[in-house]
């Protein structure tokens, strides 16, 4: 018979979870979804597939730069494989679920598949659970998202966060107006790509300083904002940001807050403002987010949680198991719900070898006593 397992090289940035990391995940994917539903959530699942469609960009900035493409066998139509859950269920929420009351809260979780890699995530494949919040204020949508997250990464022991905000909307104006992609402001370019305020010499561009200059507490952008004079319309940007975080820092005391508005290229699908959430102990963003208009020109906003950054922080008990012999049953002694019970299947085996083999910490004995595994 031919060894179909020969041979099980993976594309590269593809993955196989062995049991314990796929339980680790699983349980910390339950976790997640549990404090929605907790919150008012609604579970939807969207395909993995769909057919390549323009007007569906609308919803959010496309990733189809990150996509797989297929061909329908029978009718030849594009198909994407999907690599971002957040556009599907912004675009059910004003079609499908139009009809359901204002504010939508919806929750999902899937696989998705990126054809690239980015400072995220090296994988191309990988899980992601999260949420969208969509028809509520800027201000209490992002409240309440945060609150759920921060809660969340309570109950796996991190607490010690940090909040990481840009504004893609401030990029975009700037490509806008200063066509950055021109020979005559690559200088400018190069100052925002390297975050260099001391190229620029020009007093025209000097806000461009300015921007380069707002980053790293929420206090220290609040003060060097004043220190120079910006357009009109990124003022007021800037403005309406500092105002969200300050309601940000009365909701939660003490939570600390940064800012870099030249990371706004990094989160260009969004609106407004995105964020990213820092686990402090090990420097990776355990989660992101951000604000967008959906085709309805309803408020959006939405947060995932990068489950296998999540995997590699969180230190996870395992459950204690129960080596049960075949002439025993289980079901004679009450045990914890939490307890992985390994029934015997076959008759005459030793018990204390299986028991062992399969990592069991206990096993139970002919008086229905649990004797522990040594």
């Amino acid at each position: 018979m031919k060894n179909f397992f020969s041979n099980d090289l993976l594309p590269e940035g593809f993955k196989v979870l062995l049991p314990d990391k796929a339980h680790k995940e699983e349980n910390i994917s339950r976790i997640i979804l549990d404090s929605f539903f907790k919150n008012g959530y609604l579970l939807v699942k969207t395909p993995i597939i769909e057919y390549e469609d323009n007007t569906s960009q609308n919803y959010l900035k496309s990733l189809n730069n990150d996509s797989f493409i297929l061909i329908e066998p029978e009718t030849k139509k594009v198909l994407v494989l999907r690599t971002d859950i957040t556009p599907q269920v912004a675009k059910l929420a004003c079609t499908k679920l139009k009809h359901y009351p204002r504010p939508i809260r919806l929750t999902y979780s899937g696989e998705v598949i990126r054809n690239s890699k980015n400072n995220y995530n090296s994988e191309k494949q990988f899980r992601q659970i999260g949420a969208e919040l969509i028809g509520g204020s800027p201000k209490s949508s992002l409240q309440e998202i945060l609150q759920i997250a921060i809660s969340t990464l309570s109950v796996f022991k991190i607490r010690n966060i940090t909040i990481d905000f840009s504004l893609p909307a401030i990029s975009r104006l700037i490509d806008k107006n200063l066509n950055l992609k021109i020979k005559s402001n690559k200088l400018i370019k190069e100052a925002l790509d390297n975050k260099d305020s001391g190229v620029i010499k020009n007093k025209k561009y000097n806000y461009i300083n300015g921007l380069i200059l707002l980053s790293g507490t929420i206090e220290k952008a609040r003060k060097d904002f004043k220190k120079f004079k910006f357009p009109k319309n990124i003022e007021k940007l800037l403005k309406n940001f500092f105002s969200l975080s300050l309601g940000l820092q009365k909701k939660f005391n003490g939570l600390s807050i940064t800012v870099d508005i030249t990371e706004g290229k990094s989160f260009l699908e969004y609106n407004n403002f995105g964020f990213k959430i820092y686990n402090k102990s090990n420097a990776q963003p355990i989660a992101l987010g951000g604000d967008y208009k959906s085709n309805d020109n309803e408020f959006g906003l939405g947060i995932t949680f990068l489950v296998s950054h999540l995997v590699n922080s969180i230190s996870y008990k395992k459950n204690l198991k129960v080596y049960v012999p075949y002439s025993l049953n289980a079901s004679s002694k009450k045990l914890n719900k939490s307890i992985i019970v390994i029934k015997e299947l076959f008759p005459g085996k030793n018990a204390l070898k299986e028991a062992k083999k399969h990592d069991c910490d206990y096993m139970l004995n002919k008086n229905g006593q649990l004797k522990k595994v040594k």
